[in-house]
């Protein structure tokens, strides 16, 4: 709502200096402006992104590397196990053949061999020896543990117990061969472990064999055979494990104790798992060979499998540093083009509020901040126009006040002269005369005296009296009037000289017209929270086209000279109560006429009254 201010808030050239209590209350502190906020949160959000895409990419990659490394193990283990069965199949097929052999079996059925014999068994051996480097010696024992050949020569030396695990192993599975795994050799008492195969003659043919092939092989000669061929990770554990958990052939020394652990886990059915041991993840690849019975494990830790790990996160990390940086500096200038019109807009707000009316923000742009803008300017000029219809309008109240001032000089000059007249009608007996001097000099009293815009009811009704008094004396019989106020009415408050321009009208228009004269009714009652004083006369009324044109000029901002009294009412009762409130007129050709008008009946109206007789100067 606009509120005038008295001339000293005002200055020359169009600008208004606000009061203390209507500026905005900016709340003191440390502020984040809009730009930096944009900044901060668009920063914010891009490094949430691109930390996340940068932890799972590089979580996806070492998903993918771990699986790859993984098959890659599986297929290490497939074709070491193939290369056992190849190696195998190739000692099994010279135990076959041997077991055939004419030469070696008449050497169990003599119980000697003689030279030309001993050298034909000796190049047998050794052309499959030169075929399969891994063997290490060769042995045939009768059927009654005794050595009938070594394809080492023999020094006299028997292992009795492996002699013993060798028979039992052939009586066990007399129709196949049978792997004992590592041991002691069986006729050295020196040298390095052997792996031994042990297979029987003759089988299935006799109650017992004819007699018993051994052949040892060099475990680290047949690690190297089984091994070598085959691509590793840097830190690869590969081991050939036997049938009673000793380590046939390995490429690395392993704790008993991390075997066992390894062995537990392969026997609960685990074929691959991770192990952890001695604060180190392993994953472990494990496979069992249904011909010899043995396992063969692949081990690795699970930093060996991606060695490339750190530099691929340093990688990921500067790709979301870059990208980061970049994007705060896109975020720098998106925010500056954005909140560069707003702080235009802000700084030409500041100096509105020290009382620049004239300012105009430049304006090139035509998205939601550029029309924001326009429409800124656009008030900016409406207020700079309004300010100066006040400070005009101010200015002309202040020279009406000054013309009222000098004016009531005759009115009180012409009351004190009534005065004077009346009494000295008062002293020659002349009583009607002096009641209309009276009247005529109560209506001058209540016209110049006071300031107050809105008065009761009562007081009003009075000055009507007074007027009608007036008026009587003037038209003498032909003029009859009607007073009736409800007593809760006459509290309300109506702008002063509100009714006079209607009962005048009445009389002019409605009761002089007539020979025989006319009546003048004025009522007054409330209705719920409204107040209606209805002004009636008894007059010769107005056609259709007549009261069509009355209400034109009553209700439209021009109108005939005829009208203006009462326009004048319709448009103060708008102005001081509001739309819903003003005046109706009512009329038929020889129905007489009505006029009602419509106000607030409540008693709130008396203190906007008092706001309003505080605040008089503002117009």
């Amino acid at each position: 709502m606009w509120r005038c201010f008295p001339p000293s808030r005002l200055q020359c050239g169009g600008r208004c200096i606000f009061r203390d209590k209507g500026r905005i209350p900016w709340k003191e502190g440390v502020t984040i402006t809009l730009r930096k906020k944009l900044i901060l949160a668009f920063t914010v959000l891009i490094v949430l992104l691109g930390s996340w895409i940068g932890y799972f990419s590089y979580q996806d990659a070492k998903n993918i590397v771990y699986a790859n490394k993984k098959s890659e193990m599986a297929d290490t283990i497939n074709r070491i196990d193939i290369d056992i069965n190849t190696w195998v199949l190739q000692i099994v097929r010279l135990a076959e053949n041997t077991s055939q052999n004419q030469a070696v079996l008449e050497l169990l059925e003599d119980g000697g061999v003689t030279a030309l014999q001993r050298n034909y068994i000796d190049e047998w051996f050794h052309n499959f020896a030169q075929v399969f480097v891994a063997v290490s010696d060769i042995h045939i024992i009768d059927s009654d543990g005794g050595i009938r050949y070594s394809y080492v020569p023999f020094e006299g030396y028997v292992d009795e117990g492996r002699l013993d695990a060798c028979t039992q192993a052939a009586a066990a599975r007399p129709d196949r061969e049978t792997w004992l795994g590592i041991g002691r050799p069986l006729c050295r008492e020196s040298g390095e472990d052997v792996v031994t195969m042990v297979r029987a003659f003759n089988p299935g043919q006799a109650e017992r064999s004819d007699g018993i092939l051994v052949i040892e092989l060099n475990p680290d000669v047949f690690s190297s055979l089984l091994l070598s061929n085959h691509s590793m990770f840097p830190n690869q554990y590969t081991l050939i494990v036997d049938r009673n958990g000793d380590i046939i052939s390995t490429n690395k020394k392993v704790e008993h104790t991390w075997l066992n652990e390894i062995e537990n886990m392969f026997g609960k059915g685990i074929r691959k798992f991770e192990l952890h041991w001695e604060g180190k993840d392993y994953y472990v690849c494990g496979q069992y060979n249904g011909v010899t019975g043995w396992k063969t494990f692949s081990i690795v830790s699970l930093n060996d499998f991606f060695p490339q790990a750190s530099e691929l996160r340093r990688a990921v990390f500067t790709m979301v540093a870059a990208a980061v940086l970049l994007a705060a500096v896109v975020i720098l200038l998106i925010s500056y083009t954005f909140t560069r019109p707003i702080g235009r807009l802000m700084t030409a707000m500041k100096e509105i509020e020290k009382g620049d009316f004239k300012i105009q923000v430049v304006n090139k742009s035509r998205d939601e901040i550029g029309r924001l803008t326009q429409s800124f300017n656009f008030m900016v000029s409406k207020i700079d126009q309004l300010v100066k219809e006040v400070y005009q309008e101010k200015i002309a109240q202040k020279n009406a006040e000054l013309e009222a001032l000098q004016a009531q000089i005759n009115p009180h000059f012409l009351y004190n002269t009534l005065d004077s007249i009346n009494w000295m009608l008062m002293d020659i007996g002349a009583d009607d005369i002096s009641d209309v001097v009276v009247s005529l000099g109560d209506i001058l009293k209540y016209s110049i005296h006071g300031k107050d815009v809105l008065v009761l009811l009562d007081e009003e009704i009075q000055y009507i009296e007074s007027y009608l008094c007036i008026q009587k004396n003037r038209l003498e019989e032909r003029l009859k009037t009607s007073i009736d106020i409800q007593d809760k009415a006459r509290a309300c408050m109506v702008p002063k000289l509100i009714l006079q321009p209607m009962v005048e009208n009445a009389i002019l228009h409605g009761v002089e017209p007539m020979k025989e004269g006319g009546e003048v009714c004025i009522t007054a009652r409330l209705e719920q929270d409204d107040l209606f004083v209805t002004i009636e006369d008894n007059g010769p009324g107005m056609d259709q086209e007549e009261l069509k044109r009355c209400r034109a000029a009553v209700y439209c901002e021009t109108g005939t000279t005829d009208s203006i009294g009462m326009r004048n009412v319709h448009r103060r009762l708008r102005l001081h109560f509001g739309e819903r409130y003003g005046m109706t007129i009512e009329s038929g050709p020889r129905g007489g006429t009505a006029v009602v008008l419509r106000m607030p009946g409540n008693r709130r109206w008396r203190e906007q009254e008092q706001d309003l007789n505080g605040h008089s100067d503002c117009g």
